[in-house]
């Protein structure tokens, strides 16, 4: 949200990932260009830190007139799909209030070699403002990630209920699992915790994790209902036929 310019790369039109997009979407540089500029501009508008909730994949390609663009962006690693929305990848380095400031750091820097004339004293000043200025740039931009994401943390609810795609996660990838006894357990474990430990800022991530995580079903070795009426049928006839196996 940072407002009425981005920052984008004199040289984006060579860029390989570039010519990889034209490839991938069977246009032009020049209309790649275009998309990745509404793309950008939207994600600077709306976006603090370049997730853009409610936005598909389907909807970038029809906003921006380039079919295929959103599917050529996630290959090549400039944008992420998730379910609540698409994600770009190293937003911050790019765009938002910092990158802007960072761009200006930049151009003083810049401005400040190219002023050999002046003398060495005036020189030594400036280099330290300058200095100062990358200092206190860098200080504000780890500051303001810590401040974000501490803003978008939050507690898991009382009344938390798993959602069906959180349901169906834990059905493809823990078969072995009830997603029930899963759900209540992450539930009674994480609201009991205190203080910023039980804050999270993606709580569907902290599901996945729990359940990749949880321990089998059943024991190690636990034998299946199949097997304990197997074992028991062998028991019977060794004691009927006392030890002797049983004629076939």
């Amino acid at each position: 949200m940072a407002g009425d310019w981005i920052k984008m790369r004199t040289n984006l039109w060579n860029d390989p990932r570039v010519s990889r997009l034209v490839d991938l979407t069977d246009t032009t540089e020049a209309t790649v260009i275009g998309g990745l500029y509404w793309v950008w501009a939207t994600a600077d508008e709306h976006s603090l830190d370049g997730a853009m909730p409610g936005l598909t994949l389907r909807a970038v390609d029809r906003k921006t007139g380039v079919s295929g663009l959103a599917d050529a962006l996630v290959d090549v690693g400039w944008l992420e799909d998730h379910p609540e929305g698409v994600r770009l990848v190293r937003f911050d380095e790019h765009n938002g209030a910092s990158a802007k400031t960072r761009a200006q750091t930049a151009k003083r820097v810049a401005n400040h070699r190219s002023n050999c004339h002046v003398t060495d004293q005036a020189l030594q000043d400036e280099h330290g403002s300058v200095t100062d200025a990358l200092a206190r740039e860098e200080k504000r931009r780890e500051e303001k990630k810590e401040g974000e994401k501490t803003a978008r943390a939050s507690r898991l609810p009382a009344d938390w209920q798993p959602s069906f795609e959180e349901i169906e996660f834990c059905r493809a990838e823990r078969p072995d699992l009830s997603p029930e006894s899963v759900a209540s357990q992450f539930r009674d474990y994480w609201i009991a915790q205190p203080g910023a430990k039980g804050r999270k800022a993606d709580w569907m991530a902290t599901w996945r994790n729990w359940v990749r995580n949880q321990r089998g079903g059943a024991p190690k070795g636990a034998a299946t209902a199949g097997q304990q009426t197997a074992n028991s049928v062998k028991e019977a006839q060794r004691l009927i036929f006392g030890g002797h196996d049983a004629a076939v």
